[in-house]
């Protein structure tokens, strides 16, 4: 049986419009009527950009007619998390702090996707400020993971939340959202789905709404690793990886093993230890041990507090001091932790992160990649912590335990998805170098053929 349109990647929508087989104009049609039906509430899109998106796709219907359609993605609509500037539009971070807030230009990186022929189906929900890792957000309201039991609606994983679940409910081929400590890789591992967290520095930022100037990214969340491969490519003004022939055979993987310990589910690490054992099965050589540098990067962070704080508090301070009631009180609560930070503890960790980032290089040197959990626990119940404070920063912190070291080490990484653990989705880490992207790429999409 043939796929739906929605069911389709975004590399096989594109190959479809340059066929012939699919229409540009219809297509977006197609993702604007569905996220009407399934969205009602907004919560997965806080608004689509109908007209933009209409008038974008029939300027791709006529570059197919004319011959001249611009790159493979050309005429496939996505998402875009609603902290990237969209000119005309409002972008407010789904934050109440910046409610009315409207751009005068497009964000570089959707000039770049629109330049591609990309189309903008709309702006995707949000926590405040983009600081968590759950994806709660009582303002705008919280979408619920895609593999939510029913009667039990999950959270989706943040900050990226509805970039997340516009991909896992087929509401977008692929979506954009920002990784800090891990808002790329937690959804997309809660959903089910590919993350992409690239380097510092790779995608430009300009016309961003920023949390941690130092450790924001932006990435894609996909249905697979070709997708994610494209369109990094495209946002980065750089060639795709090569993944054509990708096979495990020859290639050494490092299973990172150790930590986490006290708080791994024993679902979740069957799901990864299973996933490793398949890689061993291709023709991985398979190394396991513990990573110094890991807990190295805890450890800085239990003595000088966590940087997304320290950073986040200095760049909004004012505006929250101005307006405290405006934000979500866990999230308050969270970021007001900055003030008990202090020039000495950021100079301090950055200087170390960097020496502790040039120890991870040496000690994974002649591996593909490592490989560990995304997320060491599946997406708790919304209930549990909407309301409550300290369930919330609890769960929180598990969200992004393990993904924020690959932000302050400066790496860059993929979540995959390898299997459930009751019945709620497990994300596998592939984590490689610094401007690694190609390798973890190709290193993904073998392990992707593999798992599938």
């Amino acid at each position: 049986m043939s796929k739906q349109i929605h069911e389709k990647s975004a590399l096989e929508l594109g190959a479809g419009i340059r066929s012939g087989e699919l229409d540009p104009v219809v297509v977006t049609e197609h993702f604007l009527t569905r996220i009407d039906a399934v969205d009602r509430d907004h919560r997965i899109y806080v608004r689509t950009t109908r007209e933009r998106a209409l008038a974008e796709a029939m300027a791709a219907r006529q570059r197919h007619r004319d011959g001249t359609l611009r790159s493979p993605l050309d005429g496939v609509p996505i998402s875009w998390k609603d902290l990237v500037d969209t000119g005309g539009f409002p972008t407010e971070g789904a934050c109440r702090l910046y409610q009315g807030r409207l751009p005068d230009r497009d964000a570089l990186a959707l000039q770049r996707a629109t330049a591609a022929g990309m189309i903008c189906l709309g702006k995707t929900n949000l926590p405040d400020l983009a600081y968590s890792g759950l994806g709660v957000n009582p303002w705008t309201g919280t979408p619920a993971n895609a593999h939510s039991p029913a009667g039990d609606p999950r959270v989706p994983g943040g900050s990226s939340a509805g970039a997340g679940v516009s991909v896992a409910l087929g509401l977008a081929p692929a979506g954009i959202g920002s990784d800090t400590g891990g808002s790329v890789r937690i959804p997309a591992a809660f959903n089910g789905i590919v993350g992409l967290k690239t380097t510092w520095g790779l995608i430009p930022l300009e016309g961003v709404m920023l949390l941690a100037p130092s450790l924001d990214s932006l990435g894609p969340l996909t249905q697979d690793v070709a997708d994610a491969n494209h369109i990094s490519a495209i946002l980065s003004a750089t060639r795709p990886a090569d993944l054509n022939g990708v096979s495990l055979k020859g290639m050494r993987l490092l299973h990172a093993i150790g930590h986490d310990d006290d708080v791994v589910q024993p679902g979740v690490k069957a799901a990864v230890e299973a996933a490793v054992e398949r890689c061993r099965e291709a023709g991985a050589e398979v190394v396991t041990r513990r990573l110094d540098a890991f807990d190295a990067v805890d450890e800085m962070v239990s003595l000088h507090g966590n940087p997304v704080t320290l950073e986040g508090w200095a760049l909004w301070h004012e505006a929250i001091d101005a307006n405290p009631g405006a934000l979500y009180p866990p999230i308050l609560e969270r970021i007001r932790e900055g003030r008990k930070g202090s020039a000495v503890d950021a100079e301090t960790m950055r200087r170390r992160f960097m020496d502790l980032q040039r120890a991870y290089v040496t000690a994974t040197a002649g591996f593909d990649a490592v490989l560990m959990h995304s997320v060491p626990v599946v997406a708790p119940p919304i209930a549990l912590v909407e309301n409550d404070t300290v369930a919330h920063g609890r769960q929180a912190l598990l969200s992004s335990i393990a993904t924020r070291r690959i932000n302050y080490l400066g790496l860059c990484g993929l979540s995959l998805p390898c299997g459930f653990s009751d019945g709620m989705p497990v994300g596998l880490a592939v984590i490689g170098h610094p401007f690694g992207e190609g390798r973890v790429l190709r290193t993904g999409a073998a392990i992707e053929g593999v798992l599938a």
